[in-house]
């Protein structure tokens, strides 16, 4: 079937609420697609919802990206004047958009490693909807570890790299269909104490350069028009996926302080039960 109007807007609804929303979006768009009957020619209409609902993490936190990129420029990523990086006096030494910055560059490095690693053990987790179920499963049970720990924690201003980088290793595990990328992000956050919606933060952060990322590398598929699918679909998709990702941000963060994280594990459970019995159905 091809690719409709209308059918690109529901996948772009799908796309912006499941990427952070932390029930996986690549497993919810696998499926949605399979649901639906679509088989898209290329990837560029996942780069297009990938880009709207990067324009969403634009819109809520792009203060913090103008800081981080501000504080690299102004003073080298801190390494001007012959400091040594790595060391405490440095950390504690570089303004805090520098130290962003570094943040969510250490936090990104596992994910790219991972991607380039295990490439073609990714891309076959993607043809079997029980792979896809089983990680649905993982990610619920690590929200509901997550939901039971008590608030508080840390700010961000007092994180370090190695904190970075765990949640960069949590990152990683979701190039996995099923593993929600906001999910696992936010878990490694709460793991090394952070603060919930201060873990919530560096996991939108960190969801910029993993997105442009994906984009860069399938642009031949976009200046294609979608291999056939047309603009008027990758746009209607695109500007869906931006709308309701905005929303699931700010929904998100309320859920965080509510305590509902829970919430999620219970219902990935319960979609993954069901794409099971769905699957065995089917033969």
């Amino acid at each position: 079937m091809e690719l409709s109007l209308w059918n690109a807007v529901l996948l772009g609804v799908v796309q912006g609420l499941t990427e952070f929303l932390p029930v996986s979006s690549s497993g919810h768009l696998a499926v949605a697609e399979d649901l639906l009957g679509l088989q898209l020619p290329g990837l560029a209409f996942e780069v297009m919802v990938h880009l709207g609902t990067l324009a969403a993490v634009l819109v809520v936190y792009g203060a913090d990206l103008r800081a981080a990129l501000a504080g690299f420029v102004r003073t080298g990523g801190g390494l001007a004047g012959g400091r040594r990086p790595g060391s405490l006096q440095w950390w504690e030494g570089l303004d805090p958009g520098t130290r962003l910055g570094w943040l969510v560059i250490a936090g990104t490095i596992p994910a790219a490693v991972a991607g380039l690693a295990f490439e073609g053990l990714i891309e076959a987790a993607f043809e079997s909807p029980v792979v896809v179920a089983a990680f649905w499963i993982f990610t619920g049970a690590l929200l509901w570890w997550a939901g039971r720990r008590p608030p508080g924690g840390r700010p961000l201003a007092r994180a370090t790299l190695a904190d970075a980088v765990v949640v960069g290793l949590f990152q990683a595990l979701a190039l996995f269909p099923g593993v929600s990328r906001s999910g696992s992000t936010l878990v490694g956050g709460l793991l090394r104490g952070l603060e919930r919606e201060e873990a919530a933060r560096l996991s939108f952060l960190l969801s910029v350069p993993a997105i442009l990322g994906a984009a860069v590398l399938q642009l031949p598929d976009l200046a294609a028009a979608g291999g056939g699918t047309g603009w008027a679909p990758l746009l209607a998709g695109a500007v869906a996926a931006g709308v309701t990702g905005y929303m699931a941000i700010r929904w998100l963060l309320r859920w965080l302080i509510a305590g509902r994280l829970p919430w999620f594990a219970y219902y990935l459970w319960t979609v993954a039960i069901l794409l099971l019995f769905y699957s065995g159905w089917r033969g």
